[in-house]
């Protein structure tokens, strides 16, 4: 909404002898402010309001969280953040047996949505801040979070004249800034994703090798059952967690 500004002249304190001249100033003034195009200032109101939408989970339903857009962000992206897979998986997670808010010592108030980059028609990577805080305390915990989902590294061995060597691929890795030798590695979709067909896709792709389904062996099987076969590389900073082979 516009605003218009204008300035009001101080009141005029003249002695008699000076009421013509003063009138005829007055009639100057007021001639020239009809003149004049009257200039206008967007006020702090002007902004549109933060675009939000309201989740209620199961385990705090007198409590909505309140999911908000940063600035910038558009509808349609904070429409796809909402509806991701990303977003839900991790609202899950937060909700499961092991999760921050199964005890009921938490409490998840807001998240704001700070961006969102499309992998053509999918989300890839979401940003977001999570405002999570201790009943007992008041205190709220460090919620930022880069999620990006599942994915699965391969790890081939191969044996060679009495050695056993690790077959890795060189990657640059803009984050680090520098090139990174490591193991053959994707993304998959969502969290239902085939794990053995991307492991194996991603050998082809990165190293060419073809590889048979038949012969890879799931080594996450062999973590201790309450880790729910995942490896969590960077739980400081993404939901991100591997799956080996």
């Amino acid at each position: 909404m516009s605003q218009l500004i204008f300035t009001i002249p101080k009141r005029l304190v003249v002695s008699p002898s000076l009421t013509l001249l003063c009138a005829i100033h007055t009639h100057r003034i007021a001639s020239t402010r009809t003149r004049r195009t009257p200039c206008s200032n967007m006020s702090s109101n002007s902004s549109p309001s933060p675009l939000t939408h309201s989740i209620v989970l199961p385990c705090q339903l007198s409590q909505p969280v309140h999911v908000v857009a940063a600035p910038g962000l558009s509808a349609a992206e904070f429409r796809s953040a909402v509806e991701s897979s990303l977003l839900n998986q991790w609202l899950k997670n937060l909700q499961g047996q092991t999760g921050i808010l199964a005890s009921g010592d938490m409490l998840l108030k807001q998240v704001l949505i700070q961006g969102v980059d499309m992998f053509g028609k999918r989300i890839g990577f979401l940003k977001f801040k999570a405002d999570i805080f201790n009943k007992e305390t008041g205190k709220k915990v460090p919620g930022i979070v880069f999620a990006r989902g599942p994915a699965v590294a391969v790890l081939i061995l191969l044996d060679s004249e009495g050695e056993t060597y690790a077959i890795l691929t060189e990657q640059v890795r803009v984050p680090t800034g520098r090139l990174i030798l490591e193991l053959p590695a994707g993304m998959l979709d969502d969290d239902k994703g085939n794990f053995v067909g991307t492991a194996v896709r991603e050998v082809e792709e990165e190293i060419g090798i073809n590889l048979n389904v038949e012969d890879m062996v799931d080594l996450t099987a062999f973590l201790d059952p309450s880790t729910g076969g995942r490896v969590f590389p960077s739980p400081f900073g993404t939901e991100e967690w591997w799956f080996y082979e």
